[in-house]
């Protein structure tokens, strides 16, 4: 009795108008109680009807002692790992639930074998009428791109694809991945499908910002070049190479210091100083640069800190200089 606590031993044959199958699909609706048939009946109708309400033993009758206990015993193993494995699914659905990022499993003739409420809401649609269906059914009601229905790839293809795609004015981030059974056989794909069009417009935006910058340093009068903290160009100066004559084969280097002339070595320096001290973060400068030729050009303006302007088109520090007219 005390086994009827974790087990049904069900008969086949009751008295009165339900059978022990009927009683087992009861138990099995109702509770997760692992059932065991004890019947005399082993015809093929009899054990197919009762195949469906998933037992977890069949015992024929006259039964031994030895049986029923290994078969107890194997019942209850099984039903253990039946449970590990329903805790597993359920994990790996409230997972793949918990993104935004459509997920889907597809099988070598694209009928959707799962599918995640992300891409149910995507195609308007439960996952339940999702299962099953063909997945080019999202392909031509807009939902998806060919590409991410995987009509690129073959049946059996082990090899994944990874790509980018524009589509419906959104880019995406797709992998299509193989999913292969025990006996290495590719039987499924997993489509990872993850919207990027928030990082492609940042991008772009970087990209504008970043010619915008490049064509303020070439076209503003005279000189503005955008330094570190220790005087190296964070990118060449077109202007300053224009003003003092240096070609791209001859620039001197990345370092402000290279383009002084001697005579300003130790001003630079202080200027450098004395910004760190400034609480401004704005410097006024006169220096003296070595043109390509050699010769002496004053050049005058400020110097400013902007690597904590969040504000500013420049993250580091401006030094924007005019050049003494009566020396250009």
């Amino acid at each position: 009795r005390g086994l009827g606590d974790v087990y049904k031993r069900q008969d086949i044959k009751l008295a009165g108008k339900m059978t022990g199958i009927n009683a087992a699909a009861e138990i099995r609706a109702t509770s997760i109680v692992p059932v065991i048939y004890l019947t005399a009946f082993s015809d093929d109708r009899v054990v197919s009807a009762a195949k469906v309400t998933g037992p977890f033993g069949y015992i024929l009758k006259p039964v031994r002692e030895q049986e029923l206990k290994t078969t107890i015993e194997t019942a209850l193993y099984k039903h253990a790992m039946d449970l590990n494995l329903r805790e597993h699914q359920e994990t790996i659905r409230v997972l793949l639930n918990a993104t935004p990022d459509m997920h889907f499993l597809i099988d070598t003739g694209k009928s959707i074998q799962m599918a995640n409420q992300a891409l149910a809401k995507r195609a308007g649609k439960t996952v339940k009428e999702l299962v099953g269906s063909n997945v080019y059914d999202l392909v031509s009601s807009g939902h998806l791109s060919p590409k991410m229905a995987g009509h690129a790839i073959k049946p059996g293809q082990s090899r994944g694809e990874t790509f980018v795609e524009k589509f419906s004015d959104h880019w995406y981030d797709v992998g299509i991945y193989p999913i292969a059974d025990p006996n290495g056989e590719i039987t499924k794909y997993a489509v990872h499908i993850h919207d990027i069009t928030r990082i492609k417009v940042m991008e772009e935006k970087l990209r504008q910002n970043e010619e915008f910058f490049k064509s303020i340093i070439d076209d503003v009068a005279d000189v503005i070049v955008i330094l570190n903290d220790d005087g190296t160009l964070q990118q060449k100066s077109p202007s300053l190479n224009r003003y003092l004559g240096y070609l791209e084969d001859t620039i001197p280097g990345m370092r402000l210091w290279n383009y002084i002339h001697d005579d300003s070595l130790a001003a630079a320096e202080k200027l450098f100083h004395d910004l760190g001290k400034n609480p401004l973060g704005v410097q006024p400068f006169s220096l003296v640069f070595r043109s390509a030729d050699g010769k002496p050009v004053s050049i005058r303006g400020i110097l400013s800190d902007h690597s904590d302007d969040a504000d500013y088109l420049f993250d580091g520090l401006v030094l924007t200089g005019w050049v003494r007219k009566e020396l250009k």
